[in-house]
């Protein structure tokens, strides 16, 4: 019985051993980083990404989007010229392009957004932005709009969910420019590898002047080095006159420049 007792008690010792090794390693150093780690955009998706990106840094988006007859030409220009954990965006279309019967009208876009992200809560896997935005209007539309944005985010593993709830209310109302516009916005992503290739899904609710209008989307993200490709298309209005939408843009953080003399 002692020789089986010591053999049991050496295997016991080998196993703690290479428990505590395996442990140690693991504990060595961070996971790596997906290659388009730096990415925190407005992109394709129903939402925004909640994160602003890294202090000092620049980050420029640049699409394509088709709604039924329509075409444009997204783009935005992100900025964080501050050491906080803020950035300030500015979207506009620099192209619309825009089918009335036979006519087709080509021109600049009619809007300005700027949103300003601040993270105000990160513990864990779990990220909340607080998020004030405005509208100027530029042609056809009287007025702006004024509001903000409420964006949680939580990550597990290859698995993140996040959510926008945003309100805006109309400066100098009209048709066009209404008094009140809720958007409810929720969308799942599911890594596929390390490098940050990603399929996503997305819920869209939307209540102005009194009608609700509800979408779906799904997507792909296809990462390169410090940026991103994404594709998606959705499936707009389905509630009232379904409309299909296809989308695909060009991400790219180009790092601190801000921060370089």
């Amino acid at each position: 019985m002692k020789p089986l007792l010591q053999v049991h008690i050496a295997f016991a010792s080998l196993m703690i051993a290479c428990t505590g090794l395996s442990w140690g390693q693991a504990q060595a150093g961070p996971a790596a980083q997906p290659i388009n780690a730096p990415i925190s955009d407005y992109g394709t998706t129903f939402i925004f990404s909640p994160p602003p990106i890294c202090s000092k840094c620049v980050e420029t988006e640049l699409g394509f989007q088709s709604v039924n007859p329509s075409r444009y030409i997204p783009a935005v220009l992100t900025v964080a010229p501050f050491k906080s954990v803020t950035d300030l965006s500015v979207l506009v279309n620099l192209l619309d392009s825009e089918s009335v019967g036979n006519d087709r009208t080509i021109q600049f876009g009619n809007r300005f957004d700027f949103v300003l992200r601040q993270q105000v809560a990160a513990k864990g896997g779990f990220t909340l932005i607080l998020a004030p935005r405005g509208t100027v209007f530029t042609r056809g539309v009287d007025g702006g709009r004024a509001g903000g944005t409420f964006a949680p985010q939580y990550s597990n593993g290859k698995n993140l969910i996040a959510a926008n709830i945003t309100w805006t209310a109309g400066i100098g109302t009209s048709a066009a420019n209404p008094r009140s516009d809720y958007q409810g916005y929720a969308d799942y992503f599911r890594a596929l590898d390390s490098k940050g290739t990603t399929l996503f899904f997305g819920f869209a609710h939307e209540l102005t002047a009194g009608v609700q209008t509800a979408g779906i989307e799904e997507g792909l993200v296809i990462p390169f080095r410090n940026g991103q490709v994404e594709l998606e298309s959705a499936q707009l209005d389905l509630n009232a006159s379904p409309e299909y939408q296809f989308q695909s843009r060009v991400i790219v953080n180009w790092g601190k420049v801000l921060g370089k003399k």
